[in-house]
């Protein structure tokens, strides 16, 4: 498994602010290059429903350009599961703009013991039949008008999947969205790759 790096004292800034943010949802951003992190901006939750949501404010990811003029990158976003498990849910899936950044979750379910894990998440967009997959594939809602169904990688892939699954790699979420008249509007599968978190 490949590695992120973080200065012991950002990872220290992230499980704090989570706790201190508990039961909401906190989020930020972190300056780097590559796979290392030098600097934590925190940022506001701007989500309407912040106790199981998060969506980073306009102002703090603005900052992204300016990391960019100077040669560093916005090389992750971290953001706080309070009462679930360090792993991206189908909405976190959804809400993964930027394939290349780091997304960091920091649980803090057990309140002296929170866990803080990274990934990447890459969207595509298969050429499929939404209304068929949602026919046959366990879809949750997991916001209003937001489905998802998740295939991990260590679960049979259900036949519907087969084609599409040949050419993405597991585990992966499948998210949707409908229109006014409840029908699939936009699909797309999302990768989820997990890195390790080393603290340098």
């Amino acid at each position: 498994m490949a590695s992120i790096l973080l200065p012991q004292a950002i990872y220290d800034e992230i499980i704090a602010h989570a706790q201190a943010g508990k039961p909401e949802e906190i989020c930020g951003i972190l300056r780097g290059r590559g796979t290392e992190a030098y600097e934590l901006f925190r940022a506001k939750n701007i989500a309407p429903e912040r106790i199981e949501n998060y969506d980073v404010d306009p102002q703090t990811l603005m900052k992204q350009f300016a990391f960019e003029e100077a040669g560093d990158e916005m090389m992750g976003i971290y953001h706080s599961h309070p009462v679930s498990v360090a792993w991206p849910s189908a909405t976190d899936a959804w809400n993964a703009h930027y394939p290349d950044t780091y997304y960091l979750i920091c649980s803090t379910e057990y309140d002296d013991a929170p866990i803080l894990r990274a990934f990447r998440m890459v969207a595509s967009y298969p050429d499929v039949d939404g209304e068929a997959l949602r026919r046959v594939l366990p879809f949750r809602e997991v916001r209003q008008g937001l489905f998802g169904y998740y295939q991990a990688a260590d679960r049979s892939t259900p036949r519907a999947l087969h084609t599409v699954a040949s050419a993405i790699r597991l585990p992966f979420y499948v998210v949707f969205t409908v229109d006014e008249e409840d029908a699939v509007d936009e699909l797309r599968f999302v990768e989820v790759t997990e890195y390790k978190v080393e603290v340098i």
